[in-house]
């Protein structure tokens, strides 16, 4: 029997019972039709009994062939479970992956508990950076991935598009709003954030006052804690932070956020495993 349940053996079975045709099966496995003839034949000698009805036509499987087809499809579905389980254990070496200090950052626990769990041999090297510097280190082989976001310029076309989110206005935990002027905490002139905030709050109608300018993400939530101003940020960066709140009413909608990843063109198996992890956590 430990002959018989083989992957080779099981696979051939399988496709000659699926596609009824010793050539079709062939095809489909990479083998010559001798080749799958003699599986068949094997297998059939190895049970002692007849698993297909041979015509002109091509294999039928009779009932036993159709049981062990059963026992074949389930086979191989537990062996290639087996093999992405432990083959992902395998996967080690460095990975250098540069993310922004906004959403990247907000979402890296989640990426680094699950690259953790799934592939004990990785060694993550963070580069906490804006999009146009990330976009640069990768061009230079200085990083393998980089989360990249649509705050300081449009994505490339040649990103692997991940989940967008909405811009959310956020304000010190208790904040209320009032009519009149907003107090703001915005990125540096030329960040498109900064840009459809604006934009928002002057086709609505509502003045707005600029307290707190700064390139980095954590400088506009300073701002924010402290109750100094309102901040257009994307929606997770809010999560989970006590001090803050999202403002829902009184204030206009904000457009969505998107991010893209990019990696070096020769990715080793490593960083192909890193990036699948952060398509799974950033969708």
């Amino acid at each position: 029997m430990r002959n018989v349940l083989r992957s080779d053996a099981m696979r051939v079975v399988l496709a000659v019972s699926e596609l009824g045709s010793v050539r079709a099966a062939s095809e489909a496995v990479g083998l010559t039709p001798s080749a799958v003839s003699k599986h068949v034949r094997r297998v059939e000698e190895q049970l002692g009994r007849v698993l297909f009805v041979r015509s002109n036509s091509g294999l039928t499987p009779n009932i036993e062939g159709e049981a062990i087809t059963g026992f074949a499809r389930r086979f191989l579905a537990l062996a290639g479970e087996m093999g992405e389980r432990f083959g992902r254990e395998l996967v080690s070496g460095r990975v250098r992956l540069g993310i922004t200090d906004d959403v990247g950052l907000a979402r890296m626990p989640e990426l680094l508990r699950r690259c953790t769990a799934t592939h004990p041999g990785l060694r993550i090297e963070l580069t906490v950076a804006d999009s146009s510097d990330l976009r640069d280190r990768i061009a230079a082989k200085a990083l393998d991935l980089a989360i990249l976001s649509d705050g300081g310029f449009e994505l490339p076309p040649d990103v692997v598009a991940l989940q967008p989110e909405p811009l959310v206005w956020v304000g010190r935990a208790g904040w209320r709003n009032a009519e009149g002027m907003v107090s703001l905490a915005l990125s540096e002139e030329g960040c498109r954030w900064r840009a459809a905030a604006l934009t928002a709050l002057d086709e609505a109608g509502r003045p707005y006052d600029i307290r707190c300018t700064s390139r980095a993400m954590n400088g506009q939530l300073t701002a924010v804690r402290v109750g100094m101003a309102i901040a257009p940020v994307p929606m997770s960066v809010a999560t989970g932070d006590a001090q803050i709140e999202i403002i829902q009413e009184g204030l206009p909608p904000l457009p969505l956020s998107h991010l893209g990843l990019v990696a070096d063109e020769k990715a080793s198996r490593a960083i192909v495993s890193t990036a699948a992890e952060i398509e799974r956590v950033f969708g």
